[in-house]
């Protein structure tokens, strides 16, 4: 195909997203690595100057645990959740809100737009509350135990606001998972909450979730056994049957929140790999899992 015949099967796209909403979870893997981090922040400012607005939220699960590893403190973490202590939060706050987010600033300013780096805290983005000791089920095994996360926090509020008037403004919000209670207590947020919950508070037509996986997968061991697209109901069903593992469960499942929040569609793609963000947006087979409402699957099949 070439360039011109590419171009023109963009072109419906374009037209239908201009000036929507897309949120933009990109994890640690990516974020550490400096290829791919420069390949996504390009095609971030390419959606951005195609007039999408974009908010882009990251975690650094990796580069948390490398720190705690050089500091002496082993991470632990229970169902893909990591329990964060005092030491823990500590390295949270100084790889979160610093380091991760000036690299990913650093990046998307490089191709050429405007970010801002901001965290839960600025402007009550979000609102958090210590999450209590909670009832676990370990998806590999199916076992129940009751685990006290410590210093991480479930969201109470998001006030969208300040996102509002900077994605208007044609900024590129880039947000940290770090929010604080009404007592000024610092918690650490799981990122993909936090990216479910800013994308269902804006509306938001796509939320993207960028990991170092093609997707869900028919088969761990083999990369290319995606599944295209899962209906909400279908993905339960994954969950309820312990076919998803580990660290996808969570992602998973905030998927299915996001959508069932109002979100259009959900994604879960590859971000390791080059520029799978704009084929996910301007290709109809994609690039990961598009996690989509059952009401909306029947549209799917007959328009993309």
């Amino acid at each position: 195909m070439d360039d011109v015949s590419v171009l023109l099967q963009a072109l419906p796209y374009l037209r239908r997203y201009r000036d929507k909403v897309f949120v933009v979870k990109v994890g640690g893997e990516i974020a550490k690595t400096p290829d791919a981090l420069d390949l996504f922040a390009k095609d971030v400012a390419m959606l951005n100057q195609l007039g999408i607005r974009i908010i882009v939220i990251h975690g650094g699960g990796p580069q948390l645990d490398e720190v705690s590893g050089k500091m002496g403190v082993k991470p632990e973490k229970v169902g893909g959740r990591r329990i964060t202590d005092d030491a823990t939060l500590e390295m949270a706050k100084m790889v979160f809100a610093g380091s991760i987010n000036t690299d990913i600033l650093a990046a998307i300013r490089k191709a050429g737009v405007l970010p801002v780096g901001l965290s839960g805290l600025d402007g009550e983005v979000l609102t958090a509350m210590r999450r209590p000791p909670k009832e676990m089920v370990d998806p590999d095994t199916g076992e129940k135990t009751t685990v006290d996360f410590k210093n991480v926090g479930d969201i109470r509020d998001c006030n969208p606001a300040l996102l509002r008037t900077l994605v208007e403004n044609r900024y590129i919000p880039v947000l940290s998972p770090l929010a604080c209670d009404d007592e000024g207590h610092i918690l650490n947020i799981n990122a993909d909450t936090v990216a479910c919950t800013v994308a269902g508070e804006m509306q938001a037509e796509k939320l993207f979730m960028l990991t170092n996986t093609n997707g869900v997968l028919r088969d761990m061991a083999d990369p290319e056994s995606r599944y295209v697209y899962l209906t909400v109901s279908q993905a339960e069903a994954l969950i309820e049957k312990r076919e998803v593992k580990a660290g996808m469960v969570p992602k998973l499942q905030g998927a299915i929140v996001a959508v069932r929040g109002g979100v259009k569609r959900a994604y879960l793609i590859n971000g390791l790999k080059p520029h799978s963000l704009l084929k996910e947006v301007f290709t109809r087979k994609g690039d990961g899992t598009m996690v989509l409402d059952d009401s909306a699957e029947k549209d799917y099949l007959e328009r993309g």
